[in-house]
C-alpha cells in the first residue's frame, strides 16, 4: 500500500508514472493480472512493463527461497518445475506474456510493454519468434517530452484465442 500510495501521489502532482510488474510468477492467472492492472490504470493513464520470470541467475534463486521461507508451497513448486524443464518454462513465459496483453485490452489507457526474454525468443521459432522479437524491438510508449508516441502493434497479445499458444510452439 505504501508503494500505491506514492504513485497516486506523484500521479496526482503530475508526475508521468510507469510501473514495471516484474517478475510474474507462475501461480499468477487472469484474475490476478486483472486485478494488478485495474489497480494500476485507477492511477490514470500509465505504461505497465512486464516481464515474466526466468529460471535464470541470482534473483529466480532468491524468489525460490524466498517462496519457502514465506512457505509458499504452490509457487516453490511452480518454481522448481521451471528450473527442471526448459519446455515448462518456455509454456509459462509465453502463457503469461499473452494472458497480460489479452487482460490488458479490458482498461482503456492502459499500455502494457512486454519485455521477452531472450533465452525465449530462442526458444521459439518461425511466427512466434518474429513477434517476440518485434515485442523486444518496440519503442516503449511512455513519453518523457510530453508527446504521446502511441502504442506499437508489436505489444499486443500473442494470440488473441486462449489454448492457440499450443498451435504456435
Amino acid at each position: 500500500m505504501t508503494r500505491w500510495q506514492a504513485l497516486d501521489e506523484l500521479q496526482q502532482a503530475g508526475v508521468s508514472v510507469f510501473v514495471s510488474m516484474s517478475p510474474t510468477y507462475p501461480t499468477m492467472g487472469e484474475d490476478d493480472f486483472h486485478e494488478l492492472l485495474s489497480y494500476f490504470r485507477a492511477l490514470g493513464e500509465v505504461v505497465v512493463f512486464h516481464e515474466p520470470i526466468n529460471p535464470r541467475g541470482a534473483n529466480f534463486q532468491q524468489c525460490l527461497t524466498a517462496a519457502k521461507e514465506a512457505g509458499y508451497d504452490d509457487v516453490v513448486t511452480e518454481l522448481q518445475q521451471m528450473q527442471d524443464s526448459h519446455q515448462y518454462w518456455v509454456e509459462y513465459a509465453l502463457e503469461q506474456l499473452n494472458t497480460v496483453q489479452q487482460v490488458a485490452t479490458r482498461f482503456d489507457g492502459l499500455e502494457i510493454h512486454s519485455w521477452p526474454d531472450d533465452e525465449l525468443v530462442r526458444s521459439t521459432s518461425g511466427q512466434l519468434r518474429s513477434k517476440l522479437t518485434a515485442m523486444q524491438q518496440a519503442v516503449s510508449p511512455e513519453s518523457f517530452s510530453g508527446k504521446q508516441t502511441g502504442t506499437s502493434a508489436a505489444q499486443s497479445g500473442l494470440t488473441g484465442q486462449k489454448g492457440a499458444l499450443d498451435q504456435l510452439l
